[in-house]
């Protein structure tokens, strides 16, 4: 069952936030309210949000309302991604932090600091476990750590301190509360970590949580025991040493310091135990893991560096199946960088957020980021069930406005047809209306012209419902 699938924006909020918990029934239906309209029209501003005045008050008394807790619409909206992932036996869970860099020229909304400690930057910090199903459909966010992080130069005693007073205790609890939240619901996890969480503690969470886990090595220099020989050895000696298991294409986004391309890289495998310890405590861990090494060859761009991604994990490689399977897992990682773009500064906006205080922009934050996800899994929807019915997500005023629009600015040679589009279709008609050129090397539609060309329905869907309600139409 994927409850997500509302036929539209007021009823896929009902599914999201409907049975939250916050002491009154009036609070649930304005979280509902809020919500939908926030999906119709995403934004990083109340004011952009909400068009009557006693709509955006209404927000503003909610969001300052310490009656509604960030707890409690985190605890709603985990729910209603476990239902999502009920369906599936194990479903990815990308956990990964970032930030967001938040207006406080004055620093009077008990913001912390972020980046770079020289610029100073105000905002607040946050980890998210995202639950992708094993086709790369993004399910939701099953959990949320956010935490203000002290005004201060970057500490360099982090091997003096326990793990209360590190920041990895963050993500120790996402990986905890994500495994509790899955098990609950019939569902198992499969971590995946970037650098960032190579860290002892971080380890040892996902091998107790006894779920796979895969994490990208950030030290090639640790010691682990391989194969027969009793003496410790560099994990990149061993790495490339590994077994071949053949040459795959991977698809590369293009980033800061890396252009865009089709990149052959070459498989390595082996088997390892890594040896480690946490300095404070001198707490020391022996722990079985497969490496399944992946470098680019031949591919890479004169004065690129290659790709290279030496791949930790408990699951199984005896196929070339499990190995295929580990990498296409720890490529899922990217959705979670869509999510944050999508979230900070595309279609949501929130870091343009001026709201007063921490608290408020964290539930508004958790509102736009439910937001976000649903603007990412119509995006892979289309890719991943490009045949299914639009009705699966788009009522039928939606659709019949999305029809209408279309045949209006439709080109000479399209025809538009009466019956229901597909998935793929409706959602490649949204961003041409959003402004999408719909060539080939255009791409494919991102999450602004996807938000421009929901926000250029929208008004019209609503249009139709009114007219047929009061026989009009």
């Amino acid at each position: 069952m994927d409850d997500s699938s509302g036929r539209d924006a007021r009823e896929w909020a009902y599914e999201e936030f409907g049975h939250a918990e916050l002491g009154d029934a009036r609070r649930t239906a304005r979280l509902v309210r809020m919500t939908a309209s926030l999906a119709a029209r995403p934004g990083g501003r109340v004011l952009e949000v909400f068009r009557s005045s006693a709509e955006q008050q209404a927000a503003y008394d909610f969001l300052s309302n310490e009656k509604v807790r960030s707890e409690d619409l985190l605890a709603a909206v985990r729910s209603a991604t476990v239902r999502r992932c009920a369906d599936e036996s194990w479903v990815h869970v990308v956990v990964d932090g970032t930030s967001l860099r938040l207006t406080d020229w004055k620093r009077e909304k008990g913001f912390g600091g972020v980046g770079s400690t020289q610029l100073g930057a105000s905002g607040l910090k946050v980890i998210h476990a995202y639950a992708v199903s094993p086709q790369g459909v993004p399910l939701g966010v099953l959990n949320q750590q956010w935490w203000i992080r002290a005004r201060r130069k970057k500490r360099i005693d982090c091997q003096s301190r326990p793990l209360e007073d590190k920041e990895t205790r963050h993500w120790v609890d996402a990986i905890r509360d994500a495994t509790l939240a899955l098990t609950a619901g019939g569902s198992k996890a499969w971590f995946q970590v970037d650098r960032e969480g190579d860290r002892y503690w971080t380890l040892k969470a996902l091998r107790d949580s006894g779920e796979w886990f895969t994490v990208r090595s950030t030290y090639a220099h640790r010691f682990v025991y391989a194969g027969n020989l009793r003496r410790l050895q560099r994990l990149r000696d061993v790495a490339r040493k590994g077994k071949v298991r053949g040459t795959v294409e991977l698809e590369l986004r293009e980033r800061v310091h890396r252009t865009a391309r089709t990149a052959r890289v070459v498989i390595r495998t082996t088997s390892v135990v890594l040896y480690t310890k946490e300095s404070y405590s001198d707490e020391r861990m022996a722990v079985p893991l497969n490496v399944v090494d992946v470098k680019e060859v031949g591919t890479p761009p004169r004065g690129e560096k290659a790709l290279h991604w030496r791949l930790l994990t408990n699951h199984g490689i005896v196929t070339r199946e499990d190995v295929d399977g580990i990498l296409h897992g720890y490529v899922q990682r990217w959705k979670i960088e869509e999510l944050h773009r999508v979230w900070k500064s595309g279609a949501c906006c929130v870091e343009q957020s001026q709201l007063r205080s921490a608290e408020r922009v964290i539930k508004w934050a958790i509102l736009a980021v439910v937001t976000a996800a649903r603007i990412e899994r119509l995006r892979m929807l289309a890719r991943a069930k490009p045949d299914a019915p639009a009705s699966l997500e788009f009522n039928d005023y939606e659709l019949r406005a999305l029809v209408l629009m279309k045949r209006k600015y439709a080109k000479k040679t399209e025809s538009i047809p009466d019956d229901i589009p597909t998935i793929a279709d409706a959602i490649r008609w949204i961003a041409q209306l959003g402004g999408h050129a719909g060539h080939a090397s255009s791409g494919r539609p991102g999450s602004v012209t996807l938000r421009r060309g929901l926000e250029f329905i929208t008004p019209v869907a609503i249009a139709l419902e009114l007219l047929e309600n009061e026989n009009k139409l």
